[in-house]
């Protein structure tokens, strides 16, 4: 069975194989993933689901709790889980995996903060559980891709079930038997359609907050003797056949489990990307091209005729022209490169204060609201074959803007193969930390060097430092 041998990895890693490379990458990560959750904890959908998590669930005295993430109190490990999951995702700023096509980090952390917190883990506990999280996740991710995702669903939160149920298993030192079982009930609650994602609703951010919590409940069911079916994956009326393939007879003939199974542990986890902009990392090449060419024209952009963004498929279905709220901003490529071309800067910040300047409305009085508006209007949307040819293994984006008979009545095009982040093309250590501080410019910057030697502590000593 193939999750058997999943499971086995899982409960025989040890912190010991791991390289100093992934090492280096995923503690990166967790400095990433601690500042955009920090920030993102003001936004309205976590603060909506802690207050749902207040309601519903009764006060309960006991020793394991968790912390909120940029809040002064602890909670449940499961309500701490799926609140700062919710954070992680909600900016759009979180990491991931470009063949995978999905975001681990928020899932990941969100897991393994709330159990090694609560039980006091060792940071090397810590790090075994995230480096499995990303091992396993990257490799479902990349086995299942791109049909299951051309099905409709959210890999973040079906396939990011099985990772959080990865996580909380060796964090909670199931052993064989159990996490098959953990991952067994992680398949049937796999869950997460990209509808929520393009009907621009908080529904997306939520499969991040249900992965983390059905990961972690499924690991402590199993470690009490609930089984799940070891089958789930690949049987009859499983995850692949249910979820991935269009012909259940035939398909499945054509994943390798055997060649899969030769990569566990080999996984490079230096290949997760990192995140700039507030929006879908399909538009980030497009944001990139488009970047580059207001370093040209500088502040004409008020010449611009018209814009074309030529790219691969999936990045031009993204072509909302009239996002009615930030969740259908983050996912629209004429404003993501309108945005770029006027303002030059596309930060939180940045776009929260063009929102309260009525970029969402029909009516401003703000200039360059209005100049960014304009320029939609101008823009076309194309999915260019060559460069659809080109995905996944780069997300290409062309962008060609021509400018009036004022400014040189010119053409200028540039084109983007990878975006900012990705291990080809990287964010540098210092690049992600000035991210951090854009996100939280009042936070102690010196607080994170704990994360420098995790190693070398217990995680709730690093969680009081990193609190402050």
């Amino acid at each position: 069975m193939f999750l058997q041998n999943i499971s086995k990895f899982i409960s025989n890693y040890r912190y010991e194989q791991a390289t100093v490379e992934s090492l280096t990458t995923v503690k990166a990560a967790f400095l990433d993933f601690f500042g955009v959750t920090y920030r993102g904890m003001s936004e309205e959908a976590p603060s909506i689901a802690l207050n749902t998590i207040e309601e519903i669930l009764p006060k309960r005295n006991s020793n394991l709790t968790a912390s909120i993430i940029g809040q002064n109190f602890k909670t449940d490990i499961l309500s701490a889980a799926f609140v700062n999951g919710i954070a992680a995702h909600v900016l759009e700023l979180d990491d991931g995996h470009r063949g995978a096509q999905l975001h681990l980090g928020a899932v990941i952390f969100s897991t393994a903060l709330a159990i090694s917190e609560a039980y006091d883990l060792t940071g090397r506990e810590f790090l075994e559980g995230v480096i499995v999280g990303y091992e396993v996740g990257i490799l479902l991710g990349q086995l299942v891709n791109p049909k299951h995702r051309n099905k409709g669903f959210h890999t973040t939160g079906t396939i990011g079930t099985f990772i959080a149920g990865v996580v909380a298993s060796k964090l909670l030192k199931l052993d064989e038997k159990q996490t098959l079982n953990a991952l067994g009930l992680c398949g049937t609650q796999a869950a997460g359609l990209l509808e929520s994602d393009h009907g621009g609703s908080m529904g997306k951010v939520l499969h991040v907050g249900k992965a983390s919590y059905n990961g972690i409940l499924s690991a402590f069911l199993a470690r009490n003797g609930f089984t799940g079916s070891g089958t789930i994956f690949d049987g009859d009326e499983g995850f692949l056949k249910t979820m991935v393939l269009d012909n259940t007879n035939h398909d499945i003939d054509e994943f390798s489990f055997e060649n899969a199974l030769k990569n566990i542990g080999k996984v490079r986890v230096r290949d997760i990307y990192f995140k700039k902009y507030p929006f879908c990392r399909h538009l980030h090449s497009s944001i990139d091209t488009a970047l580059k060419l207001k370093a040209s024209i500088g502040d004409e952009y008020n010449h611009i005729q018209n814009v074309a963004v030529k790219t691969y498929e999936i990045a031009a279905e993204h072509n909302n022209f009239h996002p009615k709220n930030l969740e259908e901003l983050k996912q629209s490529l004429p404003y993501a490169v309108a945005i770029s071309l006027v303002v030059g800067e596309v930060s939180v910040d940045k776009i929260n204060q063009l929102i309260e300047f009525g970029l969402l409305e029909n009516y401003s009085t703000v200039d360059d609201v209005n100049a960014i508006k304009n320029i939609v209007n101008g823009m076309i949307i194309l999915s260019d074959d060559k460069l659809n040819e080109l995905y996944p293994s780069k997300r290409p984006s062309n962008v060609i803007i021509k400018l009036d008979d004022v400014f040189r009545n010119g053409i200028f095009q540039n084109i983007t193969f990878l975006p900012k982040g990705d291990f080809e093309n990287p964010l540098q250590l210092r690049e992600l930390i000035d991210k951090f501080k854009g996100l939280n410019p009042h936070y102690d910057i010196k607080n994170l060097t704990v994360i420098d030697s995790l190693e070398d502590y217990n995680m709730k000593y690093v969680v009081r430092k990193l609190k402050g």
